[in-house]
This record gives C-alpha cells, structure tokens and sequence, in this order.
C-alpha cells in the first residue's frame, strides 16, 4: 500500500516586504487542520422575541492566526532586535511584527495549507 504522511519538508518564501529576510512555512497535518477549524468560532443559537431563533457566529481571528504563526512557520530569519529572532509563539513578539510583513507572511501560510484549487477526480 502506498504510504501517505504530511511532508516534512518546508516551503521557503522570500519576503517582498522585509528585504532580505524568508520564512519557511509547513504543511499541517489533517489532525491539525481539524483543530484550527475547532479555533474558528463558535456558534449559538439563541430564542428571540421577533423570531424562532437567531443564530450567531464568533470568529476569534487572533487565536488562529497566533496559532498558524507558531505552529507553522518552521524556520525564520527574522528578528525582532539586533540579534534576537522573532519567537511566533510568543504573542508578544507577534504584536510587534510589522503588519505588511504579518499580512505576507500570512497569505503564503494560506497559499500552502488551502486545497480549494485541487480539482475533484470523476
């Protein structure tokens, strides 16, 4: 049988918005995606006067993006002063990340773990 398991190996980008810096970004796992999907929100679905029910959906943006930072970004060169790295999980040290650097850097963590493109096989 053939044998299927997350890459180990990363996908390194060379950042636009910080000359001369690059992350590497990983691939999560299915075990990984079905926690993340558990950080995107909650849903409660209350009784109200004018109807039936009303629904509500809760999104914690922050909690998923400090979790894809610190959990798949593998390696980096960033550094947050002369001479010390970046920690990403450290929600410190992600506050003071540049946001046109976060913002790129975020797109390629959703460029690597989206699998929308794949087209289904009939």
């Amino acid at each position: 049988m053939p044998v299927v398991v997350v890459s180990e190996e990363c996908n390194r980008f060379d950042l636009k918005t910080a000359p001369d810096c690059y992350v590497e970004i990983r691939e999560m796992s299915y075990g990984q995606r079905i926690y993340r999907t558990g950080l995107t929100g909650a849903m409660k679905v209350l009784k109200d006067n004018k109807s039936d029910f009303a629904g509500e959906l809760a999104m914690d943006t922050a909690r998923i993006t400090e979790w894809d930072f610190a959990n798949l970004i593998a390696r980096h060169n960033l550094e947050i002063s002369e001479g010390v790295p970046y920690n990403f999980a450290n929600k410190e040290h992600l506050k003071k990340l540049p946001s046109r650097v976060g913002e790129e850097i975020g797109k390629y963590i959703d460029e690597i773990n989206s699998f929308e493109d794949i087209e289904e096989g009939n």
